[in-house]
C-alpha cells in the first residue's frame, strides 16, 4: 500500500505535539510522551480532507450547539465498569477541542458480547460505530453484511493515516476479506506462546511445589508435570475447582490453525502443512479430549462447567478456581496476575507463532450502517495515536486510577486495588494502542520492543494473509456451527467419552456437509498459495 507525504507530515506533527509531562515513560520504552490538552495537530498542517472533514463538524456544531458523537462498544470480563461516564469525559475534553467530535463508550461483558452486539447490529436500532467483530466471529460478520470496507473511496488513507502507518500493509493484507479491508487489529502481540498453564502462586505454595521462572517470568514444563501439580491441588483443596475450561485448547493451546476463522478444516502444523485437514479425526484432537476426559473424572473440571459462561480469570479471581490455559507472550505475567486478583506463575508447555488469524484474532471493525464513517476513522485514528487518549481509555486519569512512580512506572494510588478500582478492565490488548501508555508496575518499560521482537522472531503460518471465502457455503457453515455447539466444548470438557463421542461428532458433521466445505477451503488455499508464490 503506497504511503503518501501526507501520512509522513501527519505523524510527524504527532511526535512534535508531544509533550514529556506527567505520564511517564512509554510501554514501548521510548521517553516521556503525554500529549497534553494543548498539544493537537495544527489544523494548517492537516490534509485538505482531514481538515474539512473537521471544519464541517464545526459548522455543524455552531448552528446545533450539539457534537457529533462515535461510539465505540468495548468488552471487559466484568461488565461497564464504574468508571466509564469519567473517563469518556475526560477523553472528550480533548476529543471536542482536537476533532470536534464526542466519544460514547459501550461497555458490555464478553461473556454476552457476541450474542449482545450481533443483535444490536441485526436491528440496527441503536448506533453502533466500532466494535470487536472478532468476538461474533470476522467472517460471520462481514457474511452478514455488518462491516463496513475501510478501503472504500481511500477511506482509511486519507482520515487514518496513523492507522496506516502504525499497522504494517503485510497484517493490513492479513485482515482482508475477498481483497475488502473490513476491519483493523490493534497495535499487539500477534505471535502467541501456545499451551500456558497458569496456576495461582498461593496454591502452588501451599502443595511445597518448588520452580524456577526464566528471564521471560514463565516456567518450563510438560503435560505431565501439569497434571501431577493438578492431582496434588486437588488433594490440598477439595474445596476448589482446579482447572477453568473454556474451550480455548486448539485456539490458544496448540499450533493448529483454525483456517479461515472456523474448525471445518485446519492446519495441523501450520509451518508447512498445506493440507487441510479434518482436525475431529486427528491425533492431535484424540489426545486433547482424552486429556480433558481424563481430568474431568479426576474431579479436576467443575460439574458447572458447561452452563457457567464467566471468563477463566473472574473464575479464578473468585477464589473458586485455581488455573487455566492460555497463550503467553512477553509481560504476560503480570497481565494475568492483574486479571485473575492474585500472583499468578505462567507455565510454558508451547511454542511461539503467529496464525493465520493470529491477525484477526483482535479485530475492530466499522458498522456498515454507522452514520458518519468520516468521523469514526478519524476518531478510531486518535486513539492509535494520541498518548493522552490511550492511556485514558487502558489506564484511566492519572492521581484517581494511577499515579506516576519515580521509575518511570504507574501504580495505583493509595486507597486504590484491583477489588475497588473504577478503570481497571484488563483488556489493554483489545484497545488501538497500548504501548504509546506508561508501563505498570511489575511490566517492563520496554515492553512494545520485546512485543516486536517477539512478533518478528515468531514462526508464522504459511497461510497469513489467507481468507477463506465461504459466502457460498453459509448454509453448510450454519450447520457445521450447530453440531460443533452441540459436541465441542462436551468432548473439550471432558463430559462426553473421548472416542464415541468424537465419533458421533464426526458423523453429523459428514452428513451436513463437511467434506464438502473442506474441500472448497483446500481449493481456495491451493489457489492462493499459487498466486502468493508458495506453492512450491
Amino acid at each position: 500500500m503506497k504511503r503518501t507525504m501526507r501520512v509522513a507530515a501527519f505523524l510527524l506533527i504527532i511526535v512534535m505535539a508531544v509533550t514529556p509531562t506527567a505520564c511517564g515513560r512509554s510501554r514501548n520504552g521510548s521517553e516521556d510522551i503525554n500529549a497534553s490538552s494543548s498539544a493537537e495537530t495544527t489544523e494548517s498542517d492537516m490534509a485538505p480532507a482531514y481538515r474539512k472533514a473537521i471544519d464541517d463538524r464545526r459548522a455543524e456544531y455552531k448552528k446545533t450547539g450539539k457534537y457529533q458523537k462515535v461510539t465505540y462498544a468495548i468488552y471487559t470480563w466484568t461488565g461497564r465498569p464504574v468508571g466509564i461516564e469519567r473517563i469518556q469525559e475526560a477523553m472528550n475534553k480533548i476529543l471536542r477541542k482536537k476533532l470536534c467530535l464526542e466519544i460514547e463508550l459501550l461497555a458490555m461483558d464478553f461473556a454476552s458480547y457476541g450474542q449482545d452486539i450481533h443483535l444490536k447490529l441485526t436491528n440496527n436500532d441503536e448506533q453502533i460505530d466500532w466494535f470487536g467483530g472478532n468476538v461474533i466471529g470476522y467472517t460471520l460478520c462481514v457474511n452478514n453484511g455488518f462491516c463496513y470496507d475501510l478501503n472504500e473511496n481511500d477511506l482509511l488513507n486519507t482520515y487514518g493515516p496513523g492507522i496506516e502507518e502504525l499497522i504494517p500493509e503485510k497484517y493490513q493484507e492479513a485482515c482482508k476479506y475477498a481483497g475488502h479491508l473490513y476491519g483493523i487489529p490493534p497495535v499487539k502481540d500477534y505471535a502467541i506462546t501456545t499451551a500456558a498453564i497458569v496456576i495461582g502462586k498461593e496454591y502452588l505454595d501451599a502443595i511445597g511445589y518448588e520452580y524456577e521462572e526464566d528471564e521471560n517470568q514463565e516456567v518450563k514444563a510438560t503435560w505431565e508435570e501439569i497434571e501431577n501439580i493438578y492431582l496434588k491441588l486437588h488433594r490440598e483443596f477439595p474445596d476448589k475447582t482446579v482447572f477453568a475450561v473454556a474451550g480455548n485448547q486448539f485456539a490458544q493451546g496448540s499450533i493448529v490453525d483454525n483456517l479461515g476463522n472456523d474448525w471445518f478444516g485446519v492446519l495441523l502444523d501450520p509451518t508447512k502443512d498445506k493440507t487441510v485437514t479434518n482436525l475431529m479425526e486427528s491425533d492431535e484432537w484424540m489426545d486433547m479430549v482424552k486429556r480433558m476426559y481424563r481430568w474431568n473424572k479426576m474431579g479436576l473440571i467443575s460439574p458447572d462447567a458447561l452452563s457457567d459462561k464467566s471468563s477463566s480469570s473472574a473464575k479464578i479471581k473468585s477464589g473458586a478456581y485455581m488455573s487455566m490455559l492460555a497463550p503467553s507472550k512477553p509481560g504476560y505475567k503480570s497481565q494475568i496476575s492483574s486479571e485473575c486478583g492474585r500472583e499468578m506463575i505462567v507455565f510454558s508447555l508451547g511454542q511461539n507463532i503467529i496464525k493465520s488469524t493470529g491477525i484477526t484474532s483482535v479485530i475492530s471493525c466499522l458498522n456498515q450502517a454507522s452514520p458518519d464513517p468520516i468521523a469514526a476513522v478519524q476518531l478510531m485514528n486518535e486513539l492509535y495515536t494520541d498518548p493522552q487518549l490511550s492511556t485514558l481509555l487502558v489506564w484511566g486519569e492519572e492521581g484517581v486510577d494511577y499515579v506516576t512512580k519515580p521509575d518511570g512506572h504507574i501504580d495505583f494510588p493509595d486507597g486504590v486495588d484491583i477489588q475497588n478500582a473504577e478503570w481497571y478492565h484488563t483488556m489493554n490488548w483489545e484497545m488501538p494502542n497500548q504501548y504509546i501508555c506508561p508501563s505498570w508496575v511489575g511490566d517492563s518499560l520496554d515492553l512494545g520492543s520485546k512485543i516486536k521482537e517477539f512478533n518478528a522472531n515468531a514462526e508464522t503460518s504459511i497461510a497469513l494473509g489467507f481468507t477463506f471465502d465461504n459466502s457460498q457455503y453459509t448454509a453448510e457453515y450454519a450447520a457445521l456451527q450447530n453440531i460443533y455447539d452441540e459436541y465441542a466444548n462436551q468432548l473439550l470438557y471432558g463430559f462426553l467419552d473421548p472416542v464415541s463421542g468424537t465419533a458421533e461428532f464426526n458423523d453429523k458433521l459428514k452428513k451436513a456437509g463437511l467434506d464438502k466445505y473442506i474441500a472448497e477451503k483446500q481449493r481456495q488455499f491451493n489457489l492462493w498459495l499459487a498466486v502468493n508464490g508458495k506453492n512450491r
